[in-house]
């Protein structure tokens, strides 16, 4: 079976139509520009995460007061205030 041409069709004519009828029909239309609206609540959640950024997470007064405590041999920490806060820090991981 031969085929001859596309039964009448010029594609690449089709093509540069529809091609041209877009492009007329994109001039009619203004340009849209992108927008993005934060909303009031992010935004305070952004102000807290910027402040909270600036904020050390170590305590460098009272890790140097422990290093020299420790150098010096005068540090004795108590073993019942340690295992308190152990067993309170396990109660409260269950209760979330």
């Amino acid at each position: 079976m031969k085929i001859y041409g596309a039964g009448g069709i010029d594609p690449v004519r089709a093509y540069t139509q529809v091609k041209r009828k877009k492009e007329e029909t994109m001039k009619d239309v203004a340009p849209q520009s992108d927008s993005l609206e934060i909303s009031p609540e992010a935004k305070e959640i952004q102000s807290f995460k910027n402040a909270l950024a600036g904020l050390s997470g170590v305590r460098e007064e009272l890790v140097e007061s422990l290093k020299q405590r420790i150098e010096y041999g005068s540090y004795k920490p108590d073993a019942g205030k340690i295992a308190d806060g152990m067993l309170e820090e396990r109660l409260l991981d269950q209760e979330v």
